[in-house]
């Protein structure tokens, strides 16, 4: 019989420890927050924890006490003495104790948080304190603890205790006060005096560091050096009877050693009947009520000091850790936890299965396994390992099947082993429901079919008729398979005999909505209905009219073609996880839940907490456990745990500064409450506190934040002044607000915050008034109207007086010069007689003049009529290129002259296309002269000598203009500027494109780049006898496909300014250019122009202007 319950233990504690393991090994890392020094500007060591009313956390430092609102630290002072415990009372004060010192902290007068000492009123009797290391505010006061004290203060009352040995630790328990006393026993306070708990003689000997309600009727205790005890409280009922061995009794946890050489410091009771301990060497751990130990934080959790001496859980179930080195707090209730590059992983993650009750993972580095919370690489696959498949043959035998780069393997524990024949690249994996030993493979080359032979799987071939690329793969309910083809779009074939290779191809789709690229689009199967998402959009099958259409059920958002999604699991329960992205490579994960009328909706804050990255599988397992592969790394959620920590509890009004230097208010409410002789804060302004700024403080910077922990650098604000705007601000990360010039009257400024779950905040304000101006009283108003009359009735009064002087002087005047008015008379009369001789001379003059300017116009004329005779028709090019041409002389005659000449051949791929802009010296009849000279020599040089090089071109351009210019002899600087392109049509819808520039360069665009490329000429003039920097014509060749563009251009358009005397430049040019990229050629040229005519406004044009835009065409032949 003893055997019996002695194995039955040994197999419950076994049991235990699988359980354990089982749960350490998959639970993954939890987000830790760490604090340094540095950060919060204090003392290494930190020993409590406390959160006020208001959500802001309050931390015991040897430099005093730190504030943290969420966003910034603030340090206060308790008298530049050490601090070691912090504890709130019901009205919000927080009580400290430290080293000689205790008292409370409230808001004085000016808003901040200030330390009020109460140590001036001990007893004489109690002049040295000590060091207070545990405070505690009861209903029957607040009790401060040091090892020669304990201090009770109730309103103004103050009573002492003094210890039998030393007050080791004190404990606050199921309302009672208690306090170990070593080499004595543990006391407890009971009608005003310590009386010796039952049997605690049994552990007088113990340091006894935690004492926590473990039920109702038992207390947890936690000592150094034996471990954990459970205390009957009962023993101190008067009418109960407790034996007394069942008063004390040991409590075991998982791991007894552990504790006991890492020395238990601290502990707190968490929700759920849990309880965190805190340990001097390794952290904290967290425990159950059967004492098994359920996470623990230490360094390898990323906790940045193991030497744990204070706990404290806030409001969002966060556990704060005052450390022997900094300040950390975890969540102890998130639903999501992870693995990266520190739990072994390596490379981004594709697949996640489990087999054999371990998770498996594959990635573009291998395949690996999740063990003892770790993963391990699973040898004999080192290639880029695309999906894995947990098979089940036809006689309930399980596999784990890796599709990689370099074939198919079969996984077994930590090894895998090449299937046989299976040697293609492997993209999908996929097992048949209509023939259960079958499994479909997605290759680099086809459909491959895999079966099932004594456990073993053997590849067999590749369907007929199957050749492309395969990255999906689905069978639908009726049994047929479909894949997509990768660039082409999707097939559906009708396997007929997979043993045999056999199959029948049905139809092929490539008209999907949307028009995606068909290399990232994805097959699922949900709840019957196949669907195919794309990089824009979602799209489902219909049956009845045999097509895809847009697939509405997520959302309108997936049916305008903006918006990319990738579903990638349906869990147990009918919800979707899915992807979702727009124009970036990060991507944002999803859940859809799954109605009773099933339709889905969405949750879209559900996971905000994971950054953006690409998602590439999720595995759904019972239980709601659900694991998410991403180029980052594994997360693990767990659907099963009630999180609080969504909503936000408040927005603070940190503080207030007026004029950039003085501060109004620093985030603190004094009370008004006058029924208690200790100050408190208020959470929010009364009217007693509403300020009044002075008139010249009328600029004011408003700052504020959240206290909410975990996500605060993705908190957002929006605030409205009250009296001043008009509408509440649009969502922002910023914390501050400033007004400036603000004018007198009542204001009060209002904000909230909002998380990255879409919770709202309840608002915060702060009501003020600004003074009115001395200026702007009343008094001053009737002063300045008062002093404004009499200046007027004096103004008046001089301005009569002076006005009579001025008449008489004025009378005498006019007879003077009415005598002067009549001898300028005669004379104007004989000058106008002058004047009027003169008149007929000077209208013989203008007609003359009209005449010449009438022959020089209509020369002009007729010289334009011969330069436009020279230019090219452009319509020649119009089976190759489609163009624009905007030509725009300054004069009558143009500088610059475009030049086109096709050379045939007897095939297409075989014939030449020469294409020049040229920017001749000067502009007018000098340039006109000019652009026929070269015109003339480039059909010379290409169409007579037959050199087809741009850069020999231009170098033949260039020697020939010097000698027609005589420039060897001569100091000319007449030359040009050119771009020049030859344009070969090649197989495959191909252009080859060869440049070569005179100071010019080639602008060119490709389609889906959304951007303008740019080719240099070189630093060359043609003729002229100008110093050059490049020594000669050098090409540039670039391949071109249908649909892409290239640009020549004169500089005349970039280099126009507006009335503003701001240049057109290169930069405008281009944005004019994308803005219309996908328009006809002849409609983007005459936006071009629009854009050009609008940025030059009323400036006359300062040069000839040439743009020549040329589009490839697909050859129809």
């Amino acid at each position: 019989m003893r055997f019996c319950k002695t194995f039955r233990f040994i197999v419950c504690i076994a049991s235990i420890s699988l359980s354990l393991s089982c749960f350490a090994q998959e639970l993954g890392r939890y987000p830790i927050h760490n604090f340094n020094h540095r950060d919060y500007k204090g003392h290494l060591q930190n020993w409590a924890v406390v959160q006020d009313l208001r959500g802001l956390i309050y931390v015991a430092n040897n430099d005093g006490v730190l504030e943290y609102d969420g966003s910034n630290w603030r340090q206060i002072s308790i008298n530049d003495a050490t601090t070691r415990c912090l504890d709130i009372d019901s009205e919000g004060r927080i009580w400290v104790g430290g080293q000689d010192e205790f008292g409370y902290l409230a808001a004085d007068s000016a808003g901040s948080m200030r330390y009020y000492s109460l140590a001036s009123r001990l007893p004489s009797n109690c002049s040295s304190i000590g060091l207070v290391r545990q405070v505690f505010a009861t209903k029957e006061g607040v009790f401060f603890s040091s090892n020669q004290h304990l201090i009770q203060i109730k309103e103004r009352n103050i009573r002492v205790w003094k210890p039998k040995t030393y007050f080791h630790r004190a404990y606050f328990v199921s309302g009672k006060l208690f306090v170990n006393q070593p080499d004595y026993g543990l006391t407890y306070l009971q009608n005003d005096s310590l009386k010796l708990a039952p049997q605690a003689h049994e552990i007088s000997k113990e340091l006894i560091y935690l004492l926590l309600p473990y039920n109702n009727d038992k207390l947890l205790v936690g000592t150094q050096l034996n471990g954990f005890y459970t205390y009957n409280i009962n023993a101190f009922r008067a009418d109960t009877i407790i034996h007394k061995d069942s008063i004390l009794c040991k409590f075991k946890t998982s791991d007894d050693s552990f504790f006991k050489e890492n020395l238990v410091y601290n502990g707190i009771s968490l929700p759920n009947n849990n309880f965190a301990v805190s340990t001097s060497r390794k952290g904290v751990v967290l425990i159950n009520k059967n004492g098994e130990i359920l996470r623990k934080i230490n360094q390898s959790s990323n906790l940045q000091d193991e030497a744990v001496w204070g706990l404290f859980l806030d409001n969002q179930e966060n556990l704060w850790m005052a450390l022997n080195n900094g300040i950390s707090y975890t969540s102890i209730n998130s639903q999501l936890t992870n693995w990266n590059d520190n739990s072994g992983l390596r490379g981004t993650l594709l697949s996640i299965t489990r087999y054999q009750g371990t998770i498996y993972l594959s990635t573009n580095i291998g395949i690996f396994r999740l063990a003892n919370n770790e993963f391990q690489e699973v040898q004999g696959v080192a290639k880029f390992s695309f999906c894995l498949l947990n098979a089940t043959s036809s006689d309930n035998k399980t596999s784990l099947l890796a599709g990689t780069a370099d074939g198919i393997y079969q996984i077994e524990g930590n090894a895998a082993i090449k299937v046989e024949n299976g040697k293609y690249g492997t993209y999908k994996l996929f097992q048949s429901k209509v023939f259960p030993n079958i499994i479909y493979a997605g290759l680099i080359n086809g459909i491959g079919v895999l079966k099932c032979v004594k456990g073993k799987w053997m590849f067999l071939g590749r369907l007929e008729d199957t050749r492309s690329q395969v990255y999906s793969l689905i069978e639908d309910q009726n049994g047929f398979l479909w894949y997509t083809e990768r660039y082409k779009g999707i097939h559906k074939i009708n396997v007929v005999n997979p043993y045999q290779l056999i199959s029948e191809h049905l139809k092929f789709y490539n008209q999907l909505p949307f028009s995606p690229k068909y290399d990232v689009i994805n097959l699922s199967l949900i709840d019957k209905s196949l669907k195919v998402s794309t990089e824009k959009g979602l799209c489902q099958f219909d049956y009845i009219n045999d097509r895809f259409l847009p697939d509405s059920s997520l959302g309108v958002e997936f049916t305008e073609g903006k918006t990319g999604i990738k579903i990638l699991n349906q869990d147990t329960k009918g919800n979707l996880w899915f992807e979702v992205y727009k124009n970036n490579p990060n991507r944002w994960i999803e859940r859809a839940v799954k109605y009773p009328d099933n339709t889905y909706r969405r949750v879209p804050a559900q996971f905000r907490t994971i950054p953006d990255m690409v998602f590439n599988n999720v595995f759904n397992e019972e239980g709601d456990i659900n694991w998410i592969a991403s180029s980052d790394g594994l997360y693990r959620f767990d659907g099963n745990i009630r999180v609080n920590s969504q909503s936000i509890t408040k927005v603070l009004i940190r503080r207030i500064v007026a004029n950039q230097s003085k501060l109004i208010f620093n985030g603190a409410v004094p009370s008004s409450n006058n029924s208690s002789i200790y100050r408190s804060t208020n959470f929010s302004q009364t009217n007693n506190t509403i300020q009044k700024f002075h008139s010249n403080e009328n600029s004011v910077i408003f700052y504020f934040s959240s206290p909410f922990f975990g996500q605060n650098q993705s908190m957002k604000y929006s605030y409205i002044l009250e009296g001043y705007d008009k509408q509440w601000s649009e969502w922002s990360t910023d914390q501050k607000k400033e007004y400036t010039n603000l004018p007198f009257g009542n204001f009060k400024f209002i904000v909230k915050a909002r998380n990255i779950f879409d919770s709202e905040s309840p608002v915060a304000s702060y009501s003020f008034s600004i003074k009115r101006p001395w200026y702007k009283t009343a008094f001053s108003y009737t002063l300045l109207l008062i002093t404004l009359i009499s200046f007027i009735w004096l103004y008046v009064t001089v301005k009569t007086k002076l006005l009579k002087r001025s008449n008489i002087r004025l009378q005498a005047l006019v007879v003077d010069r009415t005598k002067e008015i009549l001898e300028y008379h005669n004379e104007i009369v004989e000058k106008n007689e002058e004047l009027m001789q003169q008149k007929e001379e000077m209208q013989v003059q203008r007609d003359e003049l009209h005449e010449q300017n009438r022959q020089i116009t209509a020369s002009l004329e007729y010289a334009k009529t011969i330069q436009q005779a020279i230019l090219p028709d452009l319509s020649i090019l119009k089976d190759r290129i489609e163009h624009f041409i905007i030509y725009k002389p300054k004069d009558v005659v143009s500088g610059d002259f475009y030049w086109i000449s096709r050379i045939t051949s007897k095939t297409k791929q075989s014939e030449k296309i020469i294409v020049a802009v040229v920017d001749c010296t000067g502009h007018g009849v000098p340039g006109a002269f000019m652009s026929m000279i070269g015109s003339r020599i480039l059909s010379e040089i290409v169409n007579e000598r037959k050199i087809h090089s741009p850069a020999e071109i231009l170098t033949e351009l260039n020697i020939s203009v010097n000698q027609a210019l005589r420039q060897d002899v001569s100091d000319s600087f007449d030359g040009m500027d050119a771009c020049l392109c030859l344009i070969e049509p090649k197989l495959s819808n191909q252009y080859i494109i060869t440049f070569a520039g005179a100071n010019r360069m080639l602008y060119y665009y490709q389609k889906g780049t959304h951007n303008i490329q740019t080719l240099k000429g070189n630093r060359k003039t043609i003729g002229g006898i100008m110093p050059e920097v490049d020594p000669e014509f050098v090409n540039n060749r670039i391949y071109l496909s249908p649909d892409d563009i290239i640009f020549l251009n004169s500089d005349g358009i970039v280099d126009q300014n507006n009335e503003s005397r701001k240049k057109y430049k290169a930069s405008r040019f281009h944005a004019s250019i994308l803005a219309h990229v996908d328009k006809p050629m002849y409609e983007m040229g005459v936006e071009i122009n629009k854009m050009f005519e609008g940025f030059k406004g009323n400036t006359s044009q300062r040069d000839d202007i040439t743009v020549l835009g040329l589009r490839l065409l697909e050859d129809r032949d």
